[in-house]
């Protein structure tokens, strides 16, 4: 009754399909692309800042009263924290599928509720929420013929302000360069002679430096806000501030009024800059470096697009001397992973169409499978946009398994109603008992498929980060079919019947060259069925043989599977290899910033290809604000295209690790980049705790032993470089002191 009520009014059905194939070019028009699914893992953080305390004082005052407090969060999994030198963070790590919204409310109440049990003088904690765009979008380098300092300021005033204008920018973070700031520098000797100390001094100046809101006044109808000037507009006017008050009081008749005491008599007033705790070289050369991040939900590769025009027009207004270039760019990976994909599913559609008319050998069934299956495809991409699905891999993944199954349907109802016009039946007749009789097959079938990845969407919280990745996939995969399905009901009898009308050898024969071919074709599918139909004879004389072989194949595949392995991602080509350096703590910039040189000094010298190097020395301020020290640093190796590479990211970290032994005091490690870190991590990780910081690390240091290496595999453990020493003999540079070979020697020896 439903497939003769569609072929009974073809045009209500065609514009119904063409009004929604209007609203999916909208769609894929608007569609936002991204490499991998937005995923959303639940985990805050929870960073309190307490300025000039160390790692034991934090812990003591700050991080072991929030962990207690906020153990008894509902939806609550595991609770870790972290303390840092003037810094504290908890990571809390919650049930999948808890609404993190209320879960940032319950932990903002347990803040609260013991608020003052922590130090007065510690910040008031903030809570993060992670999310995918904290990883940078895209870096950028400043260079020019002027200091770091003067690139950093205009990259801070004039770069960044712009760059976070750009639509779908959210942050941008400078690396490199030192900060201007007004210093006071005060010599202990005269703190000690006024009797004053630097609190003191830090409190009156903080108390004179302030605008405040002073009320408001009415004149002629009209109402004025005042406001009190009290900031800073001079280095004299700090000079002169008032820093305490000495002597006064009445001696005999007479009141003498107290000595004022200035900053002045007690400190240097300066225009300087801040105390350096990060450098950025770019190819050994200083550097400003900023990493643009964007904004969450926003479409990464029309962000960038946006941001590189910007960048252009920014070209043609900053002095001639000053440039800015790309040091990376996530979006290439994006745009060129989705291209690739994308011309995938398009091969596919377009041999699924040579196929089917080689075996219809017919121009109108061939054009009618070929129209429902970009049918199907375009309002599918409708569904993803309204369902806030991004196109990305995964949904891509989705749409090319659906390719295939897509035309099933819509097949099995086109060679039915075929099969009733060759009996002779009309356009209307046949496509209405056609489609009527594989209605029930076709949605059974269908069904049972939508059944193998519906799970995916209906628990995805149960199946925590891999029913985050895959749930797209999933999804995408369950609407195609669906809208497949609907397609081959609604659409197919509607085109056979009206708008293609089906005709076969008998109402319109084939002449000339064309009916030989045709003939031959004929023949060659006729030898087929009757092959087939022999090889199902043969199979059937011999069941316990089949059965047999069948369930032989199906244990070995059992037993495979162990021996293939499990991997949540697969691995990739990297297209940059990080390395980071960890100096003991309370190590000085220069000193981390002299291994980081040394290191830099063995990949030019050992590595032949590479496109940059880019070196950071000093942690910074990371996404959370904690404070990464100046003990901390990485060099980042950047790689050429595949087809320029002369060694791959592995080759270059191997002959990385042969050296690592020769820096004593100095843990490295190699950190997954760009979109490998979805599957990184570390294979294993062992955890010590103990509550003694000092017996812990004793313990952990005895308990380390290198591991074995086998032959013709790659050594995990730091091991020495011996090649190293050989080759050092004849290469000491000029210049460089230490042997970048670690034998001992300086230059020259």
């Amino acid at each position: 009754m439903v497939i003769k009520t569609v072929v009974s009014r073809p045009k209500t059905f065609f514009v119904a399909f063409a009004l929604l194939i209007g609203l999916g070019f909208f769609a894929l028009t608007n569609l936002q692309v991204d490499l991998y699914p937005e995923i959303n893992p639940p985990f805050l953080a929870v960073v309190t800042t307490l300025p000039g305390a160390g790692p034991e004082e934090v812990e003591r005052s700050i991080t072991r009263p929030l962990e207690a407090a906020l153990s008894g969060v509902s939806g609550l999994e595991k609770i870790t924290s972290t303390s840092g030198k003037g810094s504290g963070m908890v990571m809390m790590q919650f049930n999948y599928g808890t609404d993190l919204s209320e879960g940032a409310i319950a932990v903002r109440d347990a803040l609260e509720r013991i608020r003052d049990y922590i130090p007065a003088d510690a910040n008031t904690p903030m809570i993060f929420k992670y999310y995918p765009a904290m990883i940078p979008l895209m870096g950028l380098i400043v260079t020019g013929n002027r200091s770091s300092e003067e690139l950093r300021e205009m990259a801070v005033d004039t770069i960044v302000p712009r760059i976070e204008q750009v639509p779908g920018v959210a942050t941008a973070s400078v690396t490199g360069g030192r900060e201007k700031i007004i210093r006071v520098e005060i010599p202990q000797s005269r703190l000690e002679a006024y009797g004053l100390t630097v609190t003191q001094i830090q409190q009156m100046l903080a108390a004179q430096n302030m605008q405040l809101a002073v009320g408001s006044i009415m004149e002629n109808s009209l109402s004025y806000i005042l406001t009190a000037m009290g900031e800073y507009t001079s280095l004299d006017e700090i000079r002169n501030t008032v820093i305490s008050y000495k002597g006064g009081g009445f001696s005999g008749p007479q009141a003498e009024p107290p000595k004022l005491v200035y900053l002045r008599d007690l400190a240097d007033v300066f225009e300087g800059y801040r105390d350096e705790d990060n450098a950025a070289y770019v190819n050994g050369q200083p550097a400003v470096i900023l990493e643009i991040h964007k904004q969450s939900g926003k479409n990464s590769v029309q962000a960038a697009r946006d941001l590189r025009a910007r960048l252009e027009k920014m070209a043609r207004e900053l002095p001639p001397d000053v440039r800015i270039a790309e040091l990376f760019n996530t979006t290439d990976i994006i745009e060129n992973s989705l291209k690739q994909v994308s011309n995938t599913a398009i091969s596919g559609a377009v041999l699924a169409v040579l196929v089917l008319f080689l075996f219809l050998r017919s121009v109108k069934p061939t054009l009618i499978i070929g129209i429902s299956i970009p049918i199907s495809i375009i309002i599918t991409l409708m569904i993803m946009y309204f369902a806030n699905l991004t196109l990305n891999l995964m949904t891509l993944a989705g749409l090319v398994l659906g390719v295939g199954m897509l035309v099933d349907n819509s097949i099995v109802i086109l060679e039915n109603i075929y099969r009733y016009r060759e009996k002779g039946s009309n356009l209307t007749t046949a496509s209405v008992l056609g489609s009527t009789e594989m209605l029930l097959a076709i949605t059974a079938s269908t069904l049972t498929t939508i059944c193998v990845f519906a799970p995916l969407v209906m628990f995805q919280g149960l199946l925590e980060m891999a029913g985050e990745l895959f749930a797209g996939l999933a999804f995408t995969v369950v609407i195609s079919l669906g809208i497949s399905l609907l397609t081959a009901i609604f659409l197919v009898p509607v085109l056979s019947s009206h708008f293609f009308p089906l005709e076969t050898r008998k109402q319109k024969p084939l002449k000339g060259i064309l009916k030989k071919i045709d003939i031959k074709f004929e023949h060659f599918f006729a030898w087929l069925d009757n092959g087939y139909r022999k090889a199902v004879d043969r199979i059937l004389g011999h069941k316990a043989v089949v059965i047999i072989i069948i369930i032989l194949l199906f244990a070995a595949s059992i037993f495979m599977v162990p021996l293939i392995g499990w991997e949540f991602m697969p691995s990739q080509k990297d297209e940059r290899v990080n390395v980071t350096a960890t100096l003991p703590m309370g190590t000085p910039l220069p000193e981390t910033e002299a291994v980081l040189k040394q290191l830099e000094l063995i990949v030019k010298n050992e590595v032949k290809g590479y496109k940059s190097l880019l070196l950071r020395a000093g942690g910074g301020r990371g996404i959370f604000g904690i404070d990464g020290g100046t003990n901390s640093g990485s060099l980042e190796i950047q790689l050429p295209d595949y087809n320029d590479r002369i060694e791959e990211a592995d080759d270059i970290k191997e002959i990385l690790r042969r050296h690592f032994n020769g820096f004593p005091g100095v843990s490295f490690s190699f950190s997954s980049t760009g979109f490998d870190m979805m599957g990184g991590g570390n294979a294993i990780d062992i955890k010590l705790r103990t509550d003694d910081l000092i017996k812990g690390k004793a313990i952990g240091e005895r308990e380390h032993r290198p591991l074995k290496h086998k032959p013709g595999k790659s050594k995990q453990n730091n091991s020495h470089n011996s090649r190293g020493k050989a080759q050092c003999q004849n290469k000491h540079p000029a210049g460089q002191g230490r042997c970048p070979y670690h034998c001992g020697n300086s230059n020259g020896g």
